[in-house]
């Protein structure tokens, strides 16, 4: 059988010492690297429920300049019905926001995944621009200002919400929103 000694677990034929992984150098090296890993992921975490707190706050402020009740921005496919309602776009609107949002989020099979989640994502983006055009409308601003509203929602909720901006019921919009066909 040679020179194998198959009774000394955790030592080659060399008499190194593999089960004492405490006095290696890489094993302490990457064990620090861990530790700040997850200091960082603890930090991340932690910064993103702030920011998820902060936008809950505003979306309630902004639900509440546009005369709803605030908790209704707190129930999550209700708020998105009461919003659409209330930037003046048709109901239909909503159900195209659950159909491609569904879409999205259940398509899991690889062939589909890069087809129809992309451009059920591109449709996404393209409604919810739809949806912050009118709801800047309504507020007094631009469509410039949409785009912050749908790219940084984190920057254009809050200005809409604590900012000077007031609410105008009676602001030009169209059920359709910037896909008016009778222009």
């Amino acid at each position: 059988m040679g020179n194998y000694n198959f009774g000394n677990y955790g030592y080659n034929n060399y008499g190194h010492n593999f089960n004492n992984q405490g006095n290696d150098y890489w094993n302490n090296v990457f064990s620090g690297v861990n530790e700040g890993i997850m200091v960082l992921a603890v930090i991340l975490i932690i910064i993103a429920i702030a920011v998820a707190i902060f936008m809950i706050i505003a979306n309630c402020k902004m639900f509440t300049k546009a005369g709803e009740q605030w908790w209704k921005a707190l129930i999550p496919f209700y708020s998105t019905f009461v919003e659409t309602r209330f930037v003046g776009l048709g109901w239909w609107w909503f159900a195209l926001f659950m159909f491609f949002g569904m879409l999205t989020a259940y398509v899991t099979d690889m062939d589909e995944l890069f087809t129809l989640q992309s451009i059920s994502s591109w449709a996404i983006i393209i409604l919810s621009f739809n949806m912050n055009y009118n709801l800047a409308k309504k507020f007094g601003k631009s469509g410039g200002f949409a785009f912050l509203c749908t790219i940084l929602p984190v920057i254009g909720i809050p200005i809409l919400a604590f900012g000077s901006s007031k609410y105008d019921e009676n602001a030009k919009v169209d059920i359709n929103g910037i896909f008016n066909l009778k222009r």
